[in-house]
């Protein structure tokens, strides 16, 4: 039966060198995946983060205006109350309340024989700083009143624009943590990878000397037929090979 060639060593460092591109391909295939998945999550993220800061802008536009206008008005509105006499008679309904109580007073004391005694002097000039005094305190109401709702609801747009201006705020510091986390995660994933690949080469490395010591027995046993690539191969003759060897052979 004619021998078998048996390029043992080069079997061996073809095997390492296979597993070492293994490595490498793997590595740079799952670095590269991780950086594409990333990116992908990242740009999603951005998109999203733009969307909410252009639905809310319209907000915080009309909080910035209301803020000014609450600024510029502010005068106005903690300004103390004053009304002149003058002020004061014009005021709607004003001269026909009065015109109506000195007349209601006149005939009051006209039917008990008083009508120009001082008494009716007394009872006009009572009636008239009564409805003084109840007009100016009606009006004072009515400032305040208009005063404070026109400061709250400036007040309420200025903080609907504060809300959104903080939401925005919020959503951007939210962004920009995940995509530092997407960053992050691809550098260590793509590291692990680039490890795993430093770890098959040197696998692979520690092949070499296994594959020379291979040859080194072989040629004591069964001697050198030389080979290729500096690596000898060997012609072995199963009929008179070891008994293991040739066991293994059957299989």
């Amino acid at each position: 039966m004619p021998a078998a060639a048996i390029p043992l060593g080069g079997a061996i460092l073809g095997a390492a060198g296979i597993t070492a591109v293994a490595g490498l391909g793997g590595t740079a295939l799952g670095a590269s995946a991780q950086k594409k998945a990333a990116q992908t999550a990242s740009n999603t993220q951005l998109q999203m983060q733009a969307q909410t800061r252009a639905d809310l802008a319209p907000f915080r536009s009309a909080g910035v205006d209301a803020t000014n206008q609450l600024m510029s008005r502010m005068g106005e509105f903690t300004s103390p109350f004053s009304m002149t006499q003058a002020q004061l008679e014009a005021t709607p309904g004003y001269q026909f309340d009065l015109s109506q109580g000195l007349k209601s007073t006149n005939n009051a004391l006209g039917a008990r024989g008083l009508l120009n005694s001082g008494a009716v002097m007394k009872g006009a000039a009572s009636y008239a700083t009564g409805l003084a005094d109840n007009t100016y305190m009606n009006q004072f109401n009515m400032d305040q009143t208009q005063k404070t709702n026109n400061y709250n609801r400036l007040l309420q747009a200025s903080q609907l624009g504060e809300n959104a201006a903080a939401q925005t705020g919020a959503y951007g510091t939210q962004a920009a943590s995940q995509v530092g986390q997407n960053t992050i995660g691809a550098g260590n994933a793509a590291a692990a990878a680039y490890m795993g690949g430093a770890n098959a080469i040197g696998t692979a490395a520690s092949s070499v000397p296994q594959a020379l010591l291979a040859n080194r027995l072989l040629s004591g046993i069964y001697g050198n037929s030389g080979g290729s690539a500096g690596l000898p191969n060997y012609n072995i003759d199963p009929n008179y090979a070891p008994a293991s060897v040739q066991a293994v052979g059957s299989y």
